[in-house]
């Protein structure tokens, strides 16, 4: 369902902008612990920190993909062509099946219960070592192909921004 504007209504911006966030900073901090050595101490704490941080990220998401389904998007911006509405289309929809891959392999990947800022705890899911390997696998590379994705995300926007576009005023 197409609404008449061209602008985001303030639901999807408030949602897209916290998703943004959580996305960067959950794949900063992750490719930072993989590629980097760290103090045992303080990649732990950053590792709570982003397990915390995605698990109460999962029903924000969850409201933003029931958001998007209700609502729709608006029209495509009138300066992009229609090959550039389809790639934009093709490669939203590849960010939100790669954000839920990641959240639900991450989820199904811990072989401990998870304890939420320490207000919550859910019990561990999966008992079998190697289902949980499995969904440590899936997650890994979930996330190294989200990682490009969102870089190509930004890329293109720059691409519009640079090419007077401006189709970040849809999302502000």
């Amino acid at each position: 369902m197409h609404q008449l504007t061209h602008q985001f209504n303030s639901t999807a911006k408030y949602l897209h902008w916290i998703s943004a966030l959580v996305i960067l900073w959950a794949s900063i901090s992750g490719l930072y612990i993989a590629f980097f050595e760290l103090d045992s101490n303080i990649k732990s704490h950053i590792l709570r920190f982003n397990v915390s941080l995605t698990t109460v990220f999962i029903p924000l998401f969850c409201w933003r993909i029931y958001h998007r389904l209700k609502y729709g998007v608006p029209a495509p911006h009138p300066a992009m062509s229609i090959l550039e509405t389809k790639l934009a289309h093709i490669g939203h929809t590849l960010l939100y099946i790669l954000v839920s891959l990641v959240l639900v392999s991450g989820v199904l990947m811990m072989g401990h219960d998870v304890n939420v800022f320490g207000l919550l705890t859910i019990p561990q899911l999966l008992q079998q070592q190697h289902s949980i390997h499995f969904f440590e696998t899936l997650h890994l590379y979930a996330c190294r192909l989200l990682a490009a994705l969102v870089l190509c995300h930004l890329a293109a926007l720059i691409k519009h921004e640079m090419m007077g576009k401006r189709i970040l005023k849809r999302m502000m």
